[in-house]
């Protein structure tokens, strides 16, 4: 009897580690995407309702979530480009929350001059965040960059945007 309850003790440790470890490798792969996805958004055209994108050459778009913490790791630099932007560039701020939520989180974290549109990120091909896609004044992704950037991503967007 005691070995037996050992043997269902060992099984259920043996499951739930089997269990953390599948979870934290689907988590892992929502927040950072391969190179391949990022390619496939490169070309592809994005449409949000409220935004034409002719109005300028080049457009930022930040597909982002108040609930994600890579986000919110990543604000300091947002807040940087839309510092250094100066105008020159359009900075639109995607989330899937309700405007009620994403407006107030945007002008506080990032800035309140960047525009704020509610859509689903799935809608424009985005599967995590953050991601920042360039985009074109004709709606087209010219780059995209996955996930929370380290030093040498943010000035290579930098340097695409500035």
């Amino acid at each position: 009897m005691k070995r037996l309850e050992t043997i269902a003790n060992i099984s259920v440790i043996v499951a739930a580690i089997v269990l953390v470890v599948f979870l934290g490798q689907m988590e892992w792969q929502r927040h950072h995407e391969s190179a391949g996805s990022k390619k496939v958004l490169v070309g592809e055209t994005v449409t949000l309702p409220g935004v034409q994108f002719t109005a300028q050459t080049k457009t930022l778009v930040l597909a982002i979530s108040t609930h994600c913490h890579f986000c919110k790791d990543s604000e300091p630099f947002y807040k940087d480009l839309v510092a250094k932007s100066q105008g020159r560039l359009r900075i639109v701020a995607v989330l899937p929350q309700p405007l009620s939520e994403a407006q107030p989180y945007v002008r506080d974290a990032i800035a309140p001059s960047v525009q704020v549109v509610s859509s689903r990120l799935d809608s424009m091909g985005v599967t995590g965040t953050p991601t920042l896609l360039l985009v074109d004044s004709n709606g087209k992704v010219q780059q995209a960059w996955v996930g929370k950037l380290d030093d040498q991503g943010q000035r290579q967007v930098q340097s695409y945007v500035m």
